[in-house]
């Protein structure tokens, strides 16, 4: 593994900067079902599950993102041992079908973006690609039981602001772009858990310093019709990135605008121009906003902001330079969006 370790003293700047009040409690955000489609139509639909996890799907059609639901608190994270709660996974995956999941991306391989992994990808979404870096799939090594099933991002594959890319197909009806992108820092420039692995590991990582980020990507998803035309695209992110990393290619947007951006507040306010320069890359119809909520609490109890993250500031950014909708959604929140023609 290559790696820049964090010692204890960030960890404590970290745990003193949530004890004096970086977490705060929002008011609520949007939840149940928001519907904007008319019945019958052709419609996409999206389930935010918490942290960086959604389920997107069109008719028949489905892509999920990785979910966290275990969930470890904040100072074992930090001091203690952690793994996947199986049980945690189970209360939580049992509410959605997801057998017609094609893939499951990954942008990092961060604990909160990983580690949920392999359970809902074994037990659940048994049919589901796992897309990522090859830091990602050399974590999940051989220990996962998911080594048959991974498919790394090449250098070839991955687009940036200027060059193309290769879209990666997920039967005839999904296909997928990676964007090179980064990972911002958490807090006073330094970011958490970096570092690559090189070899496949035998053995889970055991503690949240093991879980180590490698490259981080974005993500178009295209939900294609029948004939191949673009029925609706997603742009994705779970980690905040100073632009122009995370940006889509010029010519793609220019050709066909986005239909949803999933955007992360979280540390956004660690770089410049997030979320500003994103509205005028991707030209986005509509906003949602993920890997908010303090992913240290339980899933059911997960209604605070995310430590050192002023979430209120993000939103009212945000609000001066995107005229469309968007909306913060609750854990468990369903939208349902009509096809824009």
């Amino acid at each position: 593994m290559t790696s820049r370790p964090i010692g204890l003293a960030l960890f404590s700047a970290a745990a003193l900067a949530l004890a004096s009040g970086a977490c705060e409690r929002l008011g609520p955000g949007v939840s149940g079902i928001v519907d904007l489609a008319p019945p019958g139509a052709s419609a996409l639909t999206l389930t935010y599950l918490g942290t960086g996890g959604w389920i997107m799907a069109h008719d028949g059609a489905m892509v999920m993102t990785a979910p966290l639901f275990s969930n470890p608190g904040f100072v074992r994270t930090g001091l203690a041992t952690i793994a996947s709660d199986s049980a945690r996974v189970e209360r939580h995956m049992r509410s959605y079908e997801v057998d017609a999941a094609r893939v499951i991306l990954v942008g990092h391989a961060h604990y909160d973006h990983l580690m949920d992994v392999p359970v809902v990808a074994r037990r659940y979404a048994t049919s589901a690609r796992v897309l990522g870096s090859r830091t990602m799939a050399n974590t999940l090594g051989t220990w996962s039981g998911l080594e048959d099933r991974i498919d790394v991002i090449s250098h070839d594959d991955a687009a940036d602001q200027k060059r193309p890319g290769r879209w990666l197909p997920y039967g005839r009806r999904v296909r997928v772009l990676p964007l090179r992108s980064d990972h911002a820092p958490h807090f006073d420039g330094y970011t958490l858990y970096e570092g690559t692995y090189e070899h496949p590991r035998s053995t889970p990582p055991r503690t949240a310093t093991e879980w180590v980020d490698g490259p981080t990507y974005a993500f178009l998803i295209d939900f294609l019709d029948a004939d191949g035309s673009v029925a609706f695209r997603v742009y994705y992110q779970d980690a905040v990135v100073a632009p122009p990393y995370g940006y889509a290619p010029d010519g793609l947007i220019a050709d066909r605008r986005v239909d949803v951006a999933i955007f992360v507040p979280a540390t956004f306010d660690q770089v410049d121009w997030h979320p500003e320069a994103f509205v005028e890359n991707l030209e986005p119809r509509r906003v949602l906003l993920g890997h908010w909520e303090d992913f240290f609490s339980p899933v059911a109890d997960a209604t605070r902001s995310i430590m050192l993250s002023d979430i209120e500031h993000f939103e009212d950014r945000l609000e001066h330079v995107f005229e469309g909708p968007w909306w913060r959604p609750d854990i468990g929140t369903v939208f349902r969006f009509p096809r824009e023609r």
